[in-house]
């Protein structure tokens, strides 16, 4: 069932409430008029209870109001933090893979791991692309949306470069690996500079993954707790 919207329901309550104000007051009008014949005494006195019965209409409308508005304003407020908060889970999440991949492929320094681990990064860029697509379809859910949904993009290009260098030294990698090579000298000897940097923290992983990382969930987080 479609719930009928707020504005609506305001809408229909302010008409009801202002047709039954101006009734009161030509109610009050007609009795003033009718004052000055016998009786009149009587009917000014109902003609000053209709006039105060459509203030009181009035003042009860519009204070209705601001207290249903001052609610659903809260409720849009409660609803826009959750979605801040999901926003940020979900690339805090992201993180997670991208940190775990990297301890992992440092401890153990292997061409099986490195494999493994460039793939999961592999499946990661589309879901962080999801994140970044979601975030544009919903306007206006932070204040720095736009530098959030850069920071972002710089970390699909950066996973994107991680794939690529998988696809070109995969086969390298693994013939290095049945030929008894160590993993650190396949880096070397097949110019591997992506994982490389990946792994040492260089340049590359801080100027485009951690500086992206808090364009994106910092500003997040800065605004959702305000820290």
């Amino acid at each position: 069932m479609t719930k009928k919207p707020p504005i609506l329901g305001h809408v229909f309550f302010v008409a009801v409430a202002v047709g039954a104000a101006l009734a009161s007051v030509g109610i009050g009008w007609y009795l003033y008029r009718i004052a000055a014949k016998p009786a009149g005494d009587f009917y000014t006195k109902l003609g000053e209870l209709a006039l105060q019965l459509a203030v009181i209409v009035i003042v009860g409308a519009l204070a209705k109001i601001a207290v249903d508005w001052g609610a659903s304003q809260r409720v849009r407020d409660l609803e826009k933090h959750e979605a801040q908060k999901e926003f940020m889970r979900r690339v805090r999440a992201m993180h997670v893979t991208v940190q775990n991949a990297r301890d992992l492929m440092n401890a153990h320094q292997s061409a099986k791991t490195w494999g493994q681990q460039s793939r999961r990064l592999m499946q990661l860029r589309p879901d962080v692309e999801e994140i970044s697509e979601d975030l544009k379809a919903s306007h206006g859910l932070f204040a720095k949306q736009g530098d959030i949904i850069e920071g972002l993009e710089g970390i699909i290009l950066y996973l994107a470069a991680a794939g690529k260098e998988y696809v070109r030294s995969h086969a390298a990698v693994d013939a290095g690996y049945k030929a008894g090579r160590d993993f650190s000298d396949t880096l070397a000897h097949e110019s591997m500079d992506w994982v490389s940097d990946f792994l040492a923290g260089g340049d590359g992983f801080s100027e485009k993954y951690e500086a992206n990382l808090v364009k994106s969930k910092g500003a997040m987080r800065s605004e959702v707790y305000g820290v």
